[in-house]
């Protein structure tokens, strides 16, 4: 079963393929570069492989940044919420929309390719 751990902090996810190795090999996937072009290719999502980061290439592992949205506006927002109020269950749609694409996407692409 595919898990997600939220985050502690910062604006990256590290991504962990290796549950879904033996099928991205079946795809001629077999390293964390190839797995990033040939998601890049198929979605228009980029991502960074792990051995960008000094992970082993056959990890299969890459970074996320959550780079492409208005921080400013989505700061901005959140600053008109109490502190001890949790942030609206739409905020992140509202404001960070095209992360949420692109995560989507992620999860599609790997669901389909690896036939899960």
């Amino acid at each position: 079963e595919i898990q997600v751990h939220s985050p502690d902090g910062a604006f990256y996810l590290f991504l962990d393929f290796s549950l879904v190795s033996a099928k991205l090999k079946n795809k001629g996937i077999t390293s964390g570069t190839k797995l990033c072009e040939q998601l890049l290719q198929d979605t228009g999502v980029a991502i960074l492989p792990g051995e960008a980061f000094q992970v082993p290439a056959e990890k299969l592992t890459a970074r996320l940044a959550f780079v492409n949205f208005d921080g400013a506006k989505a700061l901005s927002a959140s600053e008109t919420i109490p502190l001890n109020e949790d942030l609206p269950n739409d905020f992140a749609e509202k404001y960070c929309l095209t992360l949420i694409e692109g995560m989507k996407e992620i999860a599609h692409w790997t669901k389909n390719t690896c036939k899960l």
